[in-house]
């Protein structure tokens, strides 16, 4: 498997360009097309695959990052620059308190697992706390109404669990997601395609990639919403 993965598998670099290019698919299709369009509902099935993607890459960052509190500075930050474009793009609002970008989700989600690393590796027994931590973050996203809430930030603490057995990862992700989005109950959810998502996660090779893209994906984010809004606006304009 090692092997195969040295040679065929995707780098960090290509799994973020996987999940923005998905993240891109969705966000265009959710603030340019009517939702009656035909393509609507299967191009947002494609976005799906980017969030898993990004919480995953999440995991990776804090396994791999020199320093955790500049990682998180670095989400926080750009949760901030993030948060007008995000409203202007959806809510077609300046400042929206009701939904906040998935930045805020991703570093909230960072700060559960390194609060579960600085229990656990304390003290073994102090893994209920750990849970504690992560609930009590899952929570918080939910009360400041997040991008994925609670999900969100469940899902990268499901990564973080499973990081060492990461062919596991898929049950717990898997029955995570179909309670999210009511599965058990016999409603079906666009949200279920991001289970797709797990297929070039697996085939993750955990090396960084060629390019260095690091702060190109932190200012597409923002970048690509302000596009979106102008041309949101400039079509709605010519439609009156």
């Amino acid at each position: 498997m090692k092997k195969f993965l040295d040679k065929y598998g995707l780098s960090q670099t290509a799994l973020k360009i996987i999940a923005v290019l998905s993240m891109l698919i969705d966000h265009s299709t959710a603030v340019l097309l009517d939702y009656h369009h035909p393509a609507y509902y299967t191009l947002r099935g494609v976005g799906r695959l980017a969030f898993p993607i990004f919480c995953f890459l999440i995991v990776e960052g804090y396994f791999h990052t020199k320093s955790v509190k500049k990682y998180a500075i670095r989400l926080f930050a750009f949760a901030l620059i993030s948060e007008v474009p995000f409203d202007l793009a959806f809510k077609q609002k300046f400042f929206y308190i009701w939904n906040n970008n998935v930045f805020f989700t991703l570093l909230i989600g960072l700060l559960c697992i390194w609060a579960a690393d600085v229990l656990i590796e304390k003290n073994k027994y102090y893994i209920p706390l750990a849970v504690l931590a992560v609930a009590a973050g899952a929570f918080l996203a939910n009360y400041l109404r997040t991008d994925y809430g609670w999900y969100g930030v469940t899902l990268i603490a499901v990564f973080y669990s499973f990081h060492a057995f990461k062919p596991l990862t898929i049950v717990p992700f898997s029955l995570l997601t179909f309670y999210h989005t009511d599965f058990f109950n016999g409603k079906f959810h666009i949200q279920n395609w991001c289970l797709l998502s797990y297929i070039p996660i697996l085939l993750y090779n955990g090396k960084k990639g060629k390019l260095k893209l690091k702060y190109f994906f932190y200012i597409f984010y923002p970048a690509h919403l302000i596009i979106l809004y102008i041309l949101n606006t400039v079509l709605q304009m010519k439609i009156k």
